[in-house]
């Protein structure tokens, strides 16, 4: 069964979510609705800012006023100037947040780079956020950045921050890292560039109170090529006094998942031990790490059994024996689909908005129904409203198949019961005149007739008719003329006389959909009639 790219794409980077991952705090519980003249703050965070083409990347926007989240069901809202978003495959969606976060998933269909924009209205104040994303050509001969170090480093800048990693080209000249702090981007001083190192020394950002600044590095190398190779490192570097051998976490993606565990979590921070080895406890429970790099750890959940419950999750360097801050990962309920409406309806629409019943449901989902995403209206807990997608159909048969819904955070999915688009036939209610010579004019009556020309094919019997104008109601054609002999003149005829030479059906064919109708011995052909020969005496 065919799908839309976006979301076949989009399930194939949910499977294996893995690189790099950006800056944003895991928030408070959710507080009181901020007041007029009160600071709302987005904050931003990327599964892999460097995303290879053709796949998906999770973005995960916090929202806080005064450092307290947001009330459940704000609105936060997304674009992008490259690329479509995962829910409904278009640069724009809207996500309301629960306990102050709202994730979507921007896929991208080449190699390019996206600015991702995040932008909330909450209390009559506004806050907005910028992520940069760039995807990458999907081979395996791109620079790459493994590690930074250091991790940390004064706000007044004039760190040497080393850039880890391989296949760098270029030179000083032509190479530029760039540092972004709350919106604010200054340029580095690049002093040398090798193969597997780039050396630079950091700008400042004095003019910011806060003791920590989580900063967006990127590289650009190349820059006297057109377009240059861009790499995004969204928490490779931070202003600060921590000591980068204690691991911080600043957020989880996804922060929550179900209790039968198994969710990818992909822990974004600093400080995580490499070499040493690091654990990672949710709760009491120890969770399997699959991976560690310089700014994230990547773990499978672990089963919690009972009743599904926040828990708090911490990292610990094996080597050193320093523990992270905790932060807050929330157990769900696995999904379970209970019921539906709406679930036959005609493939070439209008569509009903559709109601899938259930529990366990948490944006952002993607819905797929008979194998075609669907639109997202709304998402809460027990019930997901959608409005079926356009499809396409191979013939004219229906398309049926089941109803498919997957948790863009986690990655599960649940299936069940069946979505059926209807391929609305022709119908074929009257054919005047029903008599006729060829080059008579027809009127085809009828309902869900092709209403596009080029492809209406009338046929009388075998003969194809001209086809002079086409409407879903009614088709005008031309007779096309017999091919059969001449009829032999009846009773009192004379010759010439018009008489019917063959009964014939008329069928009428959409080519685009290949559906068609035909109304069986519809028309008779006349010809003019011949007299019998005359006996021989």
């Amino acid at each position: 069964m065919r799908r839309i790219a976006f979301v076949l794409i989009l399930l194939a980077a949910i499977a294996g979510l893995h690189a790099c991952a950006a800056d944003a705090p895991t928030n408070p519980g959710p507080g009181p609705s901020p007041g007029p003249g009160s600071a709302l703050q987005i904050q931003l965070v990327t599964s892999d800012a460097n995303p290879p083409s053709g796949t998906c990347t999770l973005i995960q926007a916090t929202a806080t006023v005064n450092g307290v989240n947001v009330p459940d069901g704000s609105s936060v809202n997304f674009s992008t100037d490259f690329g479509a978003f995962g829910q409904n495959g278009l640069p724009l969606v809207s996500v309301v947040t629960n306990n102050g976060v709202a994730v979507t998933a921007l896929c991208g269909p080449s190699a390019g780079q996206a600015r991702v924009r995040a932008t909330a209205t909450i209390g009559g104040n506004t806050g907005a956020a910028t992520i940069v994303i760039s995807f990458q050509p999907s081979n395996n001969t791109l620079p790459f950045v493994s590690s930074c170090s250091p991790s940390f480093g004064p706000k007044e800048g004039g760190t040497v921050l080393t850039l880890n990693g391989g296949r760098f080209f270029g030179n000083v000249s032509t190479t530029r890292v760039q540092f972004t702090v709350n919106g604010v981007t200054k340029d580095g001083i690049v002093q040398s560039v090798t193969q597997n190192q780039i050396v630079v020394l950091t700008p400042g950002f004095p003019e910011f109170s806060s003791p920590g600044l989580l900063t967006q590095v990127t590289v650009s190398l190349g820059t006297n090529q057109v377009p240059p190779t861009v790499l995004s490192l969204p928490s490779c570097f931070a202003y600060g006094t921590q000591d980068a051998g204690t691991p911080q976490v600043s957020s989880l993606l996804p922060s929550s998942g179900t209790s039968e565990g198994g969710t990818r979590v992909t822990i974004v921070g600093s400080g995580f031990s490499v070499g040493g080895g690091v654990q990672v406890f949710f709760g009491a429970l120890e969770a399997t790490v699959v991976s560690v790099s310089f700014n994230q750890v990547v773990v499978l959940s672990p089963l919690q059994v009972g009743q599904p419950t926040p828990v708090t999750v911490t990292v610990k360097n094996i080597a050193s024996g320093a523990v992270s801050n905790g932060v807050t990962y929330v157990y769900t309920e696995p999904m379970i689909i209970t019921g539906f409406n709406n679930n036959v309806q005609p493939l070439g629409g209008p569509f009903l908005p559709m109601t899938i019943f259930g529990r366990g449901f948490e944006a952002p989902v993607a819905v797929d129904l008979a194998g075609w995403a669907a639109i997202i209206q709304s998402v809460s807990a027990t019930e997901i409203v959608v409005v079926p997608g356009p499809a396409l159909s191979a013939g004219c048969a229906d398309i049926t198949g089941p109803i498919s819904i997957t948790n863009l955070n986690t990655g599960s999915s649940v299936q069940d019961g069946s979505f059926t688009y209807l391929v609305v036939k022709p119908i074929i209610s009257s054919v005047v005149p029903n008599a006729g010579p060829g080059g008579t004019g027809v009127s085809i009556t009828g309902f869900n007739l092709p209403d596009n020309l080029p492809d209406t094919e009338v046929k009388f019997g075998t003969q194809t008719a001209l086809v002079t104008s086409a409407s879903t109601t009614v088709i005008t054609v031309t007779a096309p003329t017999s091919n059969l002999a001449p009829p032999t003149c009846t009773g009192a005829n004379p010759a010439g006389t018009l008489q019917t030479a063959a009964t014939v059906d008329v069928s009428v064919t959409d080519r685009e959909t290949t559906c068609a109708v035909v109304a069986a011995q519809a028309f008779q052909e006349q010809l003019p009639c011949v007299l019998p020969p005359t006996p021989t005496p």
